[in-house]
């Protein structure tokens, strides 16, 4: 059940900015890259990201010096969160917000 607090909109505990960051990591396997395409720093959202890791108790990415790749819990996890993240975006459209924060670039 989704329900506003703060401004972020939250689904069972796990926020929709969280579920932009991992899916924008599975798409770029970077880091970097996923930060930049979510106008963050790449701290911020390596953070947020191993801080989801730990509140889940499951690895999502498998981190090494040549390249970032989803493990297999991490998939489904990623898939899910896309999911939501779609709906997210279908429910601000009918809601007519015109200022998304950077969600369509994050996707």
């Amino acid at each position: 059940m989704w329900r506003c607090h703060s401004a972020r909109l939250y689904h069972g505990g796990m926020t929709l900015t969280e579920l932009r960051y991992i899916t924008a990591v599975a798409r770029e396997r970077h880091f970097g890259r996923a930060a930049e395409a979510c106008f963050v720093s790449q701290p911020t959202l390596s953070v947020a990201v191993r801080k989801l890791e730990d509140e889940l108790g499951v690895m999502l990415f498998e981190r090494n010096a040549a390249e970032v790749s989803v493990t297999p819990a991490g998939e489904k996890i990623v898939e899910q969160a896309r999911k939501q993240a779609a709906q997210a975006l279908g429910i601000f459209g009918h809601a007519s917000v015109h200022d998304l924060g950077g969600l369509r670039n994050c996707q």
